[in-house]
C-alpha cells in the first residue's frame, strides 16, 4: 500500500516518514515548507521525531502525555547511539514476467550521538513543542521544563580538522593518479574524473557546504566575459554570490565539456553535478568521492577522516593564513555571525607561534 503524501515538495522516503506522526506534527512540516526550510533541514527534523515517536510507542504514550520525565528517558536512551530507519526504493525484476516493480524497504543502521547530533535533537524537540503550544495543541511546553531542570553540560570548542596547503594539492593530486590507475583497465576515459576534480576545486575555492553544492544547477554558473561567478543559495535561503578562480574554472568547464546530455531523467536535467546514472549527485555520493581521494593520496591520521565540511574549514584556515580580513571571510562562508568564522582564528595565529618560539632564545 503506497504512503499517504503529505506534501510533494518532500522527497518520497521523507513522505513514508512524515506520514506516520500525528496529523498536528505533519501540520508542523507543513509549516517548515511554507517557511522555504531547506528540505536537508526538514529531513533532519523527520529522523528526529522518528526517533522520539517510536520511542512513545514503545512506551505507550501520545504526544499531549509526554512529560519532562518522558524527554529525560529519551534522551538517555540514545545518549551513546541508536537505530536509525531508513526507507529505500529497491527495483527487482519479476522472475516470471520479467516487468520491474519498484519496492519499498525498511533498513536499520547503527548510528553514534555525536554532540551536535544531540544539540540538533534537542532544538528539533524544542521547535516542535513550542509550535504545538503555540497552536493550542499543548497547554504546557514539557521540553522547557526539560531544560530548565536539566544541569548544563560543559562543551569544549573544538579546533577545526582541515589540510594544510600540502596535504590540499595532494588531494588533488590525487584525482589524477587514481583514474590514471583505473584507465589502465578500461576501454575509454570515465567523465567522472573531471567531475570529481571540479566537486574538490569547487569546495576548496569557494567553501560551500555539501548541501550547497549538490544543489547547484547549470544556471548557477554565470559568466561575465572571462570571469565566472558561482550562485550559491544557503542557509535560510540566503544567496551569496562567488568567483571562481583560474583552477576551478578550467576544472569545471572540462567536466561540462565531458558532462553526459542524454539518458538524464527530466527532474535531474538541471543538474551542474550529476551521478553515474545521471541523476543529481548526492550527499552522500560526494562524501564518497571525497573518502576515496583521500585513500588514494594516503595523508597523514589527522586528514584521514576529511569530510566535505572539513574542506569548507580547510578554505576558511587557508584563507586566513594569507592575511584575508575576517569580515571577508565571514561572507565567503556565508555566515551569519562573525563569531562562527572566528573559531578558524585559533589555528592560524602566527603570533602565538612566534612568541612560542621565542622562548628557545630564554630556556
Amino acid at each position: 500500500m503506497s504512503a499517504k503524501i503529505v506534501s510533494r515538495r518532500l522527497p518520497e522516503n521523507i513522505n513514508r516518514i512524515v506520514s506516520r506522526f500525528p496529523e498536528e506534527v505533519q501540520e508542523f512540516f507543513l509549516e517548515m515548507i511554507s517557511a522555504d526550510r531547506s528540505i536537508q533541514t526538514i529531513s533532519n527534523y523527520a529522523y528526529d521525531f522518528a526517533l522520539f515517536f517510536e520511542f512513545l510507542a514503545g512506551k505507550n504514550k501520545s504526544i499531549d502525555q509526554v512529560d519532562p520525565m518522558t524527554i529525560k528517558r529519551f534522551f538517555r536512551q540514545i545518549e551513546n547511539g541508536y537505530e536509525r530507519t531508513v526507507h529505500v526504493k529497491l527495483k527487482k525484476r519479476d522472475p516470471k514476467t520479467g516487468e520491474i516493480k519498484e519496492e519499498w524497504i525498511e533498513r536499520k543502521h547503527y548510528r553514534e550521538n555525536s554532540h551536535s547530533g544531540k544539540q540538533r535533537k534537542r532544538a528539533s524537540l524544542r521547535s516542535l513543542f513550542r509550535y504545538l503550544v503555540k497552536t493550542h495543541v499543548l497547554e504546557r511546553d514539557p521540553m522547557e521544563e526539560y531544560e530548565d531542570a536539566s544541569l548544563k553540560t560543559r562543551t569544549r570548542q573544538k579546533v577545526p580538522v582541515f589540510l594544510t596547503r600540502e596535504e590540499a594539492i595532494r588531494l588533488i593530486r590525487a584525482v589524477h593518479s587514481y583514474h590514471e590507475k583505473q584507465q589502465r583497465n578500461a576501454k575509454k576515459q570515465s567523465w567522472t574524473a573531471a567531475r570529481d576534480l571540479a566537486i574538490l576545486f569547487m569546495f576548496l575555492n569557494t567553501g560551500l557546504r555539501v548541501s550547497e553544492l549538490v544543489n547547484l544547477n547549470l544556471n548557477s554558473i554565470q559568466p561575465d566575459g572571462n570571469l565566472f561567478r558561482v550562485v550559491i543559495i544557503g542557509k535560510g535561503g540566503k544567496e551569496r554570490m562567488l568567483k571562481l578562480n583560474g583552477k576551478a574554472v578550467d576544472a569545471l568547464l572540462d567536466y561540462l565539456n565531458q558532462r553526459p546530455q542524454e539518458n538524464i531523467p527530466e527532474e535531474h536535467k538541471n543538474a551542474l553535478f550529476l551521478n553515474k546514472n545521471g541523476g543529481r549527485i548526492s550527499r552522500k555520493g560526494v562524501s564518497e568521492i571525497i573518502r576515496k581521494y583521500v585513500r588514494e593520496a594516503n595523508l597523514p591520521p589527522k586528514a584521514a577522516n576529511i569530510s566535505p565540511h572539513k574542506l569548507r574549514h580547510t578554505l576558511a584556515t587557508l584563507l586566513l593564513s594569507n592575511g584575508e580580513n575576517l569580515r571577508v571571510v565571514q561572507e565567503i562562508l556565508g555566515h551569519s555571525s562573525i563569531q562562527t568564522t572566528q573559531i578558524y582564528t585559533h589555528v592560524i595565529n602566527s603570533e602565538k607561534d612566534k612568541a612560542l618560539d621565542r622562548l628557545a632564545n630564554i630556556l
